[in-house]
């Protein structure tokens, strides 16, 4: 392989033998070496494609300040989602994620830390990406000695959701649905007056709807009303359906949205797992 551009001691932008440009990474590899040098494809401990001129250009100037480690602890985390998790990511995940581990490191170095009050929604919506933020923690920790906190395991876990997609969610749209999910959990447990059990099935699933009837509230998909189906759950869980009109009601105010009769039915049939879940660890204890 050929160097076309030494970014720092460790990384060089290549090419190969079908001269295609590549970013290869290797701890000392572009030490001491100049452009027009060649090394062997086995040196590199990791080769990766960047083919989109603008983000190849903006990871080439990242690269001019950024701490070598941040390369290296974000490349580990790609690579631990790829082989791992069978995630797959578009080019910019390589610069979004690096950029943001270089600001990690920074911030640990000066004292300063950051706070997200949504790590514990993104940590449910999302807890393949957030499994792989707690290892990227760990590998900051390994790499420089500072301990990050919680917190940041869900920062990076944004991240690598922004890097799945195709460009049509990004860290706005993850927060809405995040702090849509907090709302209405909070709205339950403050109605009955409960603490949900976060890590059972029930609340798992609960989420999972929240999920997706957050994209459908935001893209104004709102499913038509099945007032058969809501008389039959009044009927059933009269307790439920009760609180679920406070949630749709606090939806509105809140979201400007409407939720469809059918909707509400749903969510009560939720709802009345998660009280049903709370009234059985009571009885337990």
């Amino acid at each position: 392989m050929k160097i076309k551009k030494i970014l720092n001691n460790n990384l060089v932008i290549a090419s190969d033998r079908d001269n295609e440009e590549v970013v290869v990474w290797s701890k000392g590899l572009g030490f001491r070496k100049k452009k027009g040098d060649f090394f062997q494809k086995e040196e590199a401990e990791k080769i990766f494609v960047l083919q989109d001129e603008d983000v190849k250009d903006q990871y080439s100037q990242l690269m001019e300040d950024a701490d070598p480690r941040s390369v290296e602890i974000a490349e580990a985390i790609i690579s631990n989602a790829a082989d791992e998790h069978h995630m797959q990511f578009n080019e910019s995940v390589h610069l979004a994620l690096t950029d943001h581990i270089n600001s990690i490191i920074s911030r640990l170095e000066e004292g300063v830390n950051l706070t997200n009050q949504l790590t514990m929604e993104i940590s449910k919506l999302y807890p393949d990406e957030f499994k792989i933020g707690i290892y990227g923690n760990d590998l900051i920790e390994q790499k420089t000695g500072y301990k990050p906190l919680y917190d940041e395991a869900a920062f990076i876990a944004m991240h690598l959701v922004n890097g799945q997609s195709d460009g049509t969610v990004d860290e706005a749209t993850v927060r809405k649905t995040a702090e849509f999910i907090s709302d209405v959990t909070s709205m339950i447990e403050s109605y009955y007056d409960i603490e949900l059990d976060e890590t059972s099935y029930s609340y798992y699933r609960f989420v999972m709807h929240l999920k997706y009837l957050s994209k459908r509230i935001m893209q104004g998909m709102v499913p038509p009303d099945d007032p058969v189906l809501y008389d039959l759950v009044t009927r059933s869980y009269p307790e439920s359906i009760k609180g679920m009109e406070k949630i749709a009601h606090v939806i509105n105010l809140k979201y400007h949205k409407e939720v469809s009769t059918e909707e509400k039915a749903y969510i009560a049939i939720y709802v009345a797992r998660l009280l049903k879940d709370f009234q059985d660890s009571q009885t337990k204890v």
